[in-house]
């Protein structure tokens, strides 16, 4: 099992490694508050939340003393350079993730008569669930109709060729046992682009030019459009209001449709309390 920790820099520390060792601590555990009124016998509930999660690991140390200190004050400077800049940065668990901010830290340097050096460090997640991406493409009706799939190609030959799906309606599964937040990505040219999953419609009324794409955010309710010169607007107010346009994808077969004029990737954010164990 891969554990990491990401810097919003884009550094990244093994937490497992020969140098440094998380030895204590685990992110298995987790709690839900009820949202109830008292009644006669017991109580009846009608929903739960979760609020902000924090953990606490031990990170070891090893190494000679220089080294170890070396260490310690370059995860102190990314620890606190997502601190400063207020960008989490992310601890990788397997194929989950989850954004945090390393909160706190405490650390006594051993002397040079053994070679290693306990830091206590205090994990604050804002958003208190693990995430497993899951991402497709949905390519417009001009994109390379008809020709074979690289990843279908096999070592041998069929008697017939494996072609890109046809561009206007698709099937995805989700696999998964809850409805998940997402992010869409929309790349021009197209006018007022419509999509639907299942029997829902996410339909933004905007015109993107080629090189332009819009992106909308379930998880932090946006909707951006990223222009060619790099200039990033908000067009939140152009989206469709009688259907949502951050509904939650649901789990299990999907029907993707549009009219195939434009392409689209969509990244499903599989949540989890805890990361899966294998």
């Amino acid at each position: 099992m891969i554990v990491r920790y990401v810097c919003s820099n884009g550094k990244e520390y093994s937490l497992i490694g020969d140098r440094m060792r998380a030895t204590s601590g685990n992110f298995h555990k987790y709690e839900w508050k009820q949202n109830s009124t008292e009644i006669q016998f017991g109580d009846s509930v009608y929903g739960f939340t979760k609020e902000s999660v924090k953990y606490s690991i031990t990170l070891t140390m090893r190494g000679k003393l220089e080294s170890r200190k070396a260490m310690i004050d370059e995860l102190t400077d990314a620890f606190e350079y997502d601190i400063v800049n207020a960008t989490p940065g992310r601890i990788y668990y397997g194929e989950y993730y989850i954004d945090c901010y390393i909160s706190g830290l405490s650390s006594e340097i051993s002397g040079t008569w053994n070679n290693w050096t306990d830091c206590k460090v205090d994990i604050y997640c804002p958003y208190p669930f693990w995430s497993m991406e899951q991402s497709k493409s949905f390519y417009p009706d001009s994109a390379h109709k008809g020709e074979e799939y690289e990843f279908l190609d096999y070592p041998f030959d069929y008697a017939y060729d494996y072609s890109r799906p046809a561009a206007g309606s698709q099937h995805w599964i989700i696999d998964h046992y809850r409805n998940s937040n997402f992010k869409m990505t929309i790349y021009g040219p197209c006018a007022n682009p419509r999509i639907t999953i299942n029997s829902h419609v996410y339909q933004v009324y905007d015109t993107l030019e080629p090189e332009e794409y819009m992106i909308i955010e379930s998880r932090d309710k946006t909707v951006t459009k990223h222009l060619s010169n790099g200039t990033v607007r908000n067009i939140f107010a152009k989206r469709e209001k009688k259907s949502s346009v951050f509904e939650k994808i649901p789990p299990g077969e999907l029907l993707v449709s549009w009219s195939g004029d434009f392409g689209f990737d969509v990244t499903v954010y599989k949540e989890r309390s805890v990361p899966k164990w294998s």
